[in-house]
């Protein structure tokens, strides 16, 4: 194990996290409403997630350890769980109590479901006159899809994603959960900007928001480069980050300035190719064509190699690691990204918001929790 310095403390629990104090009601299940609430959570919310008596379908879903999920268990640390079925007048009483001294509301339900539940904006913010609701959806609170069911890849594929990662010309899904994670942590910094709001207002505040808008606003800055300007029809212009082969492995390179393109020239043996590629006038045209020249000397040395060879030239690459060569990377083992938490299941890996606030860490605060465990401190007392 590599040993870590560090200059911020450990979390000792005696630091006061920013949204302490701040209670948090989240009706969610998937990852965008539940990851948005573990990120109140670590930021010190107080996080009561309400599930149905059976628990949040999403508890099992993909892989698991011991019966549970892991995808789960990675977005809903923090939180304290209560059983709540929502179509019982009793217990849709008690999710009403919950509400009465909440100052933040999240549900992902579809358009219509809260209002059948006799939860609308309406009747919550009567509850409870300073209330922040956040009403997360797939497509939007109304339109032709609002009631369309909405997932990941279904999100990414309107929104241009697909098509812009083709491969070959074959529009392609990220392996990742792209679209729910970009909105999570838009849905919390929307949280966060409606309780500012509803403090200077002094009134309830609905934040409406949904998965198509969000990713929609995420991709825009450079995947619509070449339909920024209206009358601009231009094909793509921006020139894809290959992933180079050294003889071991892997590696990325990404020189942005001429500078660095010519060091990078240096660092593989070839500058007389600087005269050449400068007769290249499109610069996407151009940047194929140096990616293409580096490609063959790249694999003639190891990933290690290259990248002592790139940082003493100044040339901007990184290696392609896999997940668990993430894990002890030395620059994430230094900024004491992970800890381990103890769970009825075995130890669990988590990891800290990413930020240190007057060099404090936010560590995890504890583990997810197990189904309704909540239920006789908040309702049986």
């Amino acid at each position: 194990m590599t040993s870590v310095s560090t200059s911020a403390t450990h979390d000792d629990n005696a630091f006061r996290r920013p949204l302490a104090g701040v209670k948090v009601v989240e009706a969610c299940s998937y990852i965008s409403g539940p990851f948005c609430a573990q990120m109140l959570s670590d930021l010190g919310a107080e996080v009561i997630k309400v599930e149905p008596p059976t628990g949040d379908p999403y508890r099992n879903f993909g892989h698991g350890w011991e019966g549970v999920g892991t995808v789960w268990t990675n977005s809903n640390r923090g939180k304290r769980s209560v059983t709540l079925d929502l179509k019982s007048p009793d217990d849709l009483a008690k999710f009403k109590t919950l509400l009465r001294d909440a100052d933040l509301y999240i549900e992902n339900w579809r358009p219509h479901v809260s209002a059948s539940l006799g939860l609308s904006f309406e009747t919550v913010s009567e509850l409870n006159p300073r209330i922040v609701q956040l009403s997360i959806t797939g497509y939007g609170p109304d339109g032709v899809l609002a009631t369309e069911p909405a997932f990941d890849a279904l999100i990414q594929g309107r929104t241009g994603l697909l098509s812009y990662e083709a491969a070959g010309g074959t529009p392609r899904a990220t392996n990742t959960f792209l679209a729910d994670k970009v909105a999570a942590i838009f849905a919390a910094q929307m949280a966060m900007s409606g309780l500012i709001a509803r403090d200077r207002e002094q009134k309830a505040i609905h934040l409406e928001t949904s998965m198509l808008d969000m990713l929609s606003y995420y991709n825009f800055p450079d995947m619509f480069h070449n339909r920024t300007f209206v009358d601009d029809e231009s094909s793509v212009t921006l020139a894809p980050q290959p992933v180079l082969a050294t003889s071991d492995g892997y590696l990325v390179v990404s020189p942005v300035s001429g500078k660095q393109l010519s060091r990078t020239l240096d660092a593989v043996g070839h500058p007389e190719w600087k005269d050449e590629l400068k007769q290249i006038a499109d610069r996407r045209e151009m940047t194929h064509a140096f990616f293409e020249r580096i490609a063959g000397p790249l694999k003639q040395k190891t990933t290690a190699q290259w990248l002592e060879r790139f940082r003493e030239l100044d040339v901007p690459a990184g290696p392609v690691n896999a997940p668990s060569a993430h894990l002890d990377d030395p620059q994430v083992l230094h900024n004491q990204l992970f800890s381990t938490l103890d769970t009825p299941t075995g130890k669990v890996r988590a990891i800290r918001y990413p930020a240190r606030f007057n060099g404090h860490l936010l560590k995890p605060r504890g583990a997810a929790p197990g189904l309704g465990e909540g239920n006789a401190e908040l309702f049986d007392a």
